[in-house]
């Protein structure tokens, strides 16, 4: 699955990930609201968060919401025993425009060893891996798991999210695995931090899907 990927690429994303994670560190735990809003959102920089980024969600989440409820969702999940409650923490702040997909990379990038994102890229690649590298299954699946349209009860929608958000962790420690042995045979570095760099090596995968 990632012999066609370069592993030098997928290390350049980490490093460009790892620079945004200790900005975010930095303004979160010196309280600085007003920046650590802008970067968790990817507003002032994409690698902040890439959901959000992609779409732009995050001028439309602050439209909606007080910075203060963006960073107290970010100190509720900070303070998680473990990554069983993120779904539930995020679907219980309740936050217009604000959902798994970022709120579970907003996690993330605070403690990159412990949460992992649940975005179209990580469960586009853990579907890969679920059908055995078979690229036109993990397509129709993953059409299940793109944001809400409205057409789904909003409950109906959390549990859909939930289910594939915990599922996904086996399928990302085992993806910085992979990705850690194909690097050494491409003779290119590999991250340190297991679910960012995991969440690095599927954005390759899905973009060079798309390609």
């Amino acid at each position: 699955m990632l012999e066609t990927l370069s592993m030098d690429q997928a290390y350049s994303l980490y490093q460009q990930r790892l620079a945004a994670h200790y900005e975010i560190i930095k303004y979160f735990e010196t309280k600085n609201i007003e920046q650590y809003v802008d970067l968790a959102l990817g507003i002032s920089r994409p690698e902040g968060n890439y959901s959000a980024a992609e779409h732009k969600i995050g001028p439309q989440v602050l439209t909606h919401n007080p910075k203060a409820l963006v960073y107290n969702l970010a100190i509720q999940l900070g303070n998680l025993k473990d990554s069983y409650h993120v779904p539930v923490t995020i679907y219980r702040a309740n936050i217009p425009y604000l959902r798994i997909s970022l709120g579970s990379e907003m996690a993330m990038m605070l403690n990159p060893d412990k949460y992992w994102v649940g975005n179209v890229r990580t469960i586009y690649t853990h579907l890969v891996l679920k059908h055995n590298g078979n690229r036109s299954m993990a397509d129709e699946e993953l059409r299940l798991y793109r944001e809400p349209d409205g057409s789904r009860p909003s409950q109906m929608e959390y549990r859909i999210w939930r289910d594939i958000y915990l599922s996904l962790e086996a399928s990302l420690r085992k993806v910085a695995r992979l990705g850690s042995d194909e690097a050494t045979k491409q003779k290119a570095p590999s991250g340190k931090h297991v679910f960012m760099w995991a969440d690095a090596i599927s954005s390759c995968v899905y973009d060079n899907n798309q390609a």
